[in-house]
């Protein structure tokens, strides 16, 4: 990788090129273009293959993109390939048609498009031209779409346009692996992942499309999208470790937002009755293939509903994005096939430890029992609820393989969430589980300003007790300009965050949360 980087070797022979280039007249690092249509689109307009003897010609068109392929056919002819972005597209439909292998070059070569470069059309100026791009060089080319006597769609071109000399080749012809690029080369050079691979692109295509499906979704159901602050005075909203930072003007100490939930809230109380965000949120925490420390999530909140609301639009949400992005209620990630159209399974926090687990969640001698089999010392925890809820997620989640929303989870744990009319030690909340991941949380939102203000004396407390620097609160703090929000009156709400980076991994079925984030967070 050092040579596709950043080897002088290569760049002198590209930088000769870009010299001779001025030497004729053309501007090697480009000019305005305007193209007609992508490759996509200009393959799905060439005309049908005829008898062989015949190169059948359509309309002209004007596309751009980078060059994949050049190589002589004699003095007065050369071919070429050319891929723009819609590469992402045919890759996504050669999936959807069971393409099996995605990576051979006939799969590849039908994401891309034939030059057809003849000296004789395109003249003795435009051939010198020809003769100094190389492989990755951005070039305009404008030409019939047409048919090539063994049918192959091709650009008959008559005019070329240099639009951006490559000073560096493409990976794979400084000697990367054919099978492209390391997952840490992949991931901390994004740019030479997206040039290789039509399948990250068409990850990072599909996580777009995703997002604007979420605004869609949302803006139609009459939701206002909305910003709230990303540096907060006081933490909350969540339970984790904070970033800090300073401001220097101010000269006072903040925290990068866990969750935008508490400035949410407040816009519901001053009449917002539907709001979304999609917000950057910011965990000092662990890095695995499922976390990442800076995450992107959507957080809505609708005054007059519960969290049984919100279950029934979390369905709907899922269902809509299936078949708008993806074009099948059939999802296939990690070996696992998700079958959205049926009804999401419907379990409480401690029927699920009792039923999936195999351990009643007050047998305390089962518990413990079972969390020194798994490598877990209950000497080790600050109370038996915090070792309960340890040892739930490490025998309940590995069945939580199709999409289930697990209720009632246990009050010390949800310090913003109404209590369970029928069991104030259990709360209105649920949490979204499929294939095994977390994504998605919900309330029936605590609207009484003196129990929220009970409640964060709670979660004090007992973070304090248990020495949780991840707990959501800090310095001793809590939001009581929060409370003084809800003194002012929060309706019934009902509100849920979303977690995108899982959702886009779910959808595409990457193993990895780097997989699906364009710039992951990364030790230098």
């Amino acid at each position: 990788m050092a040579d596709a980087m950043g080897s002088e070797q290569y760049r002198k022979v590209r930088q000769d090129k870009a010299a001779a280039l001025r030497e004729l007249g053309v501007e090697p690092f480009g000019q305005t273009f305007q193209v007609s249509h992508s490759i996509a689109a200009a393959r799905a307009m060439a005309p049908e293959q005829v008898e062989a003897e015949q190169q059948p010609r359509g309309e002209v068109v004007r596309i751009a993109g980078r060059i994949g392929n050049l190589r002589k056919a004699g003095g007065k002819l050369m071919f070429g390939s050319l891929f723009d972005r819609s590469r992402a597209d045919l890759y996504l439909q050669q999936r959807a048609e069971g393409v099996e292998d995605l990576e051979g070059a006939e799969a590849k070569k039908g994401r891309g498009i034939q030059l057809f470069l003849e000296r004789g059309v395109l003249g003795d100026e435009q051939w010198a031209v020809l003769k100094k791009l190389d492989l990755a060089d951005w070039i305009g080319v404008e030409g019939p779409i047409g048919r090539t006597k063994t049918g192959e769609i091709s650009i008959f071109a008559t005019q070329i346009t240099v639009l951006g000399k490559s000073m560096l080749p493409p990976p794979h012809q400084a000697g990367a692996s054919r099978d492209g690029l390391s997952a840490e080369n992949r991931q901390r050079h994004r740019e030479l992942d997206l040039m290789m691979s039509d399948g990250s692109l068409a990850t990072f295509v599909t996580r777009s499309r995703i997002v604007t499906g979420l605004r869609r979704f949302f803006s139609d159901r009459g939701f206002l999208e909305v910003e709230t602050p990303m540096m907060h005075t006081v933490l909350g909203g969540a339970a984790a470790r904070p970033f800090e930072t300073h401001h220097n003007a101010l000269d006072i100490d903040l925290y990068l937002r866990i969750a935008p939930e508490l400035h949410l809230k407040r816009l519901i109380v001053g009449g917002l009755d539907r709001v979304f965000e999609l917000n950057r949120n910011f965990r000092n925490e662990g890095i695995s293939v499922r976390h990442n420390p800076e995450f992107t999530m959507v957080e809505w909140y609708q005054a007059y509903a519960d969290h049984c609301v919100m279950m029934d639009l979390t369905e709907e949400l899922f269902r809509e994005l299936a078949d708008q992005v993806v074009g099948s209620r059939t999802l296939h990630f990690s070996g696992v096939t998700i079958d959205l159209n049926k009804p999401f399974r419907r379990y409480s926090y401690h029927d699920a430890m009792r039923e999936l687990g195999g351990i009643a969640y007050d047998d305390k001698a089962a518990v413990e029992a079972k969390a020194r089999e798994i490598g877990l010392d209950p000497a080790d925890f600050a109370t038996y609820d915090r070792l309960a809820n340890e040892v739930w997620e490490e025998i309940v989640e590995p069945h939580l393989l199709e999409p289930t929303f697990i209720t009632d989870q246990p009050t010390w744990l949800t310090p913003l969430c109404k209590a369970h009319p029928d069991d104030p030690a259990k709360t209105l909340r649920f949490e979204l589980f499929v294939a095994k991941m977390e994504i998605g949380n919900a309330y029936s939102e605590l609207n009484d300003p003196d129990a929220q203000r009970a409640r964060f004396g709670e979660q004090l407390a007992e973070a304090e007790a248990a020495g949780d620097d991840e707990a959501g609160v800090a310095g001793g703090v809590v939001d009581q300009d929060y409370c003084t929000a809800l003194d002012h009156g929060l309706p019934a709400t009902g509100g849920q965050g979303l977690g995108i980076d899982r959702l886009v991994m779910l959808f595409t079925g990457a193993s990895s949360i780097r997989d699906v984030i364009l710039f992951p967070t990364m030790r230098p």
